[in-house]
């Protein structure tokens, strides 16, 4: 009996210490130092379709479901193309983790050359915004202000664009900080032009949805040219030789960005045109449905932002360690990514449960649209974990520069399983009485759960391979 004792006990510590140990506390403190900054960042860019949705749909509520659909189409679209220049970040990583810090800067200059092309189709996309959302039987009462809102909005996306590779120059380096403040800024100045160019306040023209637009167009230069102008004066940059010459553009470079890329991009654009795809389903609704389903999601994405932080982080430290040869690091820090992600992702969904009436309060004072968004919250809270566990896997993943399998995983999770059974769910009658949003949310609730589970395997299979140099 007393052997049996001191073998519980022995395990209960084993247990402790694989789970609790010292060096999870110093990864997971490692995590936080890049988490904590790239969350801020991202919470900032979150916070500004926040404005966007609080002033709009203060102002009107044709407008606000104008502004969503539109959204619908840009977002996934510039996740999808302008994804391409996020894996800019792993590259990064992994040339800083190998002390070749004097590549970074020819790297980013060739990113800067694969803008161009992109600009040019994202625009050309956005331009047929009305003839997408009259093909999938959205009023047109409501399209109206969706081309409003961007035929002014368009004037930002080069600016948003030629951004990101800069964004990924200061994060793969390890000094997400600046992006921060930079990020705040342009919240400030977008929520004073939204205020100004909306409603017409201060002496300016009332614009409503054009309003909006030309907000977005202000805010993205004013940072942009802070964001250069910061690199350009401060000295921790210049060993990267980022401004030290001019290149023609590399095809040799050029591939390698786009090979790692595009699966990136798909990945992305696949995760993200579920939302967007619901969005444009639900679009026959009406505006309560439409209104309902975009607070949702807007809520939803300020959570997301938590893991989506640990995910970014994964990549530029897992990329670190990879770049360094450091494999069994590299490992160790990818599952330790994850466990942070979980508890992150606890604290949300206790957050949620709690206090999700107070939050939605903010958005809006329509009691149907309350009332469907909080159902909908439900959902939100439950999926937090999957999110979570997949954002973070996969983040680890780009870190390895492991691209074309996850996008592979995320094409069966969101578009083979989670929009056919929305859909199904949603506006038909096959399983039985068409259940609206809620349906169209377990459906997109189950699909993260396959992409979580997944990822997983994927994340222990490729870590493996590098461990044992077949990599």
């Amino acid at each position: 009996m007393i052997r049996y004792e001191a073998l519980m006990e022995q395990a209960k510590l084993t247990v402790k210490n694989k789970f609790f140990s010292s060096k999870l506390i110093e990864e997971i403190i490692s995590y936080a130092k890049l988490a904590i900054p790239m969350f801020f960042t991202q919470l900032a860019t979150q916070l500004i379709g926040v404005a966007s949705v609080v002033m709009a749909g203060n102002y009107s509520s044709e407008v606000l479901a104008g502004i969503l659909l539109a959204n619908s189409v840009w977002f996934p679209t510039f996740i999808g193309f302008g994804g391409i220049l996020f894996f800019v970040t792993a590259m990064v990583a992994q040339l800083n983790g190998a002390g070749k810090i004097g590549q970074i800067g020819p790297l980013v200059r060739q990113a800067l050359w694969l803008v161009i092309p992109i600009v040019i189709i994202i625009t050309a996309i956005l331009m047929s915004t009305d003839s997408i959302l009259r093909l999938v039987g959205v009023e047109k009462e409501i399209i109206v202000f969706s081309k409003e809102y961007l035929s002014t909005f368009i004037f930002a996306v080069p600016a948003i664009l030629l951004s990101q590779p800069l964004r990924s120059l200061t994060e793969g380096i390890t000094r997400p900080l600046p992006l921060s403040v930079i990020n705040f800024i342009m919240l400030g100045i977008h929520i004073l032009a939204s205020y100004c160019l909306i409603f017409g306040n201060l002496g300016f023209p009332e614009m409503g949805a054009k309003g909006a637009g030309l907000a977005a167009v202000i805010a993205t230069w004013s940072a942009l040219i802070i964001l250069i102008s910061y690199i350009k004066l401060n000295k921790v940059y210049d060993p990267t030789n980022i401004f030290d010459s001019f290149e023609i553009p590399s095809l040799k470079v050029l591939k390698e960005i786009i090979n790692g890329g595009l699966p990136v991009g798909l990945s992305n654009f696949i995760e993200v045109s579920m939302f967007a795809g619901a969005s444009l389903i639900l679009g026959r609704l009406g505006s309560e449905v439409i209104a309902a389903h975009g607070i949702a999601l807007n809520i939803g994405g300020l959570f997301f932002m938590v893991p989506l932080s640990i995910g970014l982080a994964a990549a530029v430290r897992v990329g670190n360690l990879v770049g360094e040869r450091s494999y069994h690091k590299a490992r160790y820090s990818s599952f330790s990514s994850i466990k942070f992600g979980v508890i992150a992702a606890l604290f949300n969904t206790f957050i949620i449960l709690m206090f999700a009436d107070h939050i939605v309060d903010f958005y809006t004072q329509d009691l149907t649209v309350i009332k469907i968004v909080l159902l909908l919250l439900m959902f939100a809270a439950f999926f937090q974990i999957p999110d979570g566990i997949a954002m973070c896997a996969v983040g680890s993943l780009r870190g390895y520069k492991d691209t074309f399998v996850p996008m592979l995983i995320m094409l069966l999770a969101y578009w083979v399983m989670a929009l056919p059974l929305g859909y199904s769910l949603a506006v038909t009658d096959f399983w039985a009485t068409s259940l609206g949003a809620p349906g169209m949310w377990a459906g997109m609730t189950l699909g993260l759960c396959i992409a979580a589970t997944l990822a997983i395997w994927r994340l222990n299979f490729t870590s493996e391979e590098f461990i044992r140099g077949k990599n």
